[in-house]
């Protein structure tokens, strides 16, 4: 089944699509894909697609 989530990730000192990669590694999620979606001063939201 595919669902959709959201998490949050901190916000490293130099951004890049690599960088939230590996953190949604680090989650064990099955990502299908994923978005930017609002971000604060300490923490990025991402919006998932991800496999369960």
């Amino acid at each position: 089944m595919i669902t959709t989530k959201e998490v949050k990730i901190k916000i490293p000192e130099d951004f890049s699509s690599e960088y939230v990669e590996a953190e949604l590694k680090k989650m064990n999620l099955d990502v299908l894909r994923w978005a930017l979606t609002d971000f604060d001063k300490d923490y990025y939201t991402i919006s998932l697609a991800v496999v369960e």
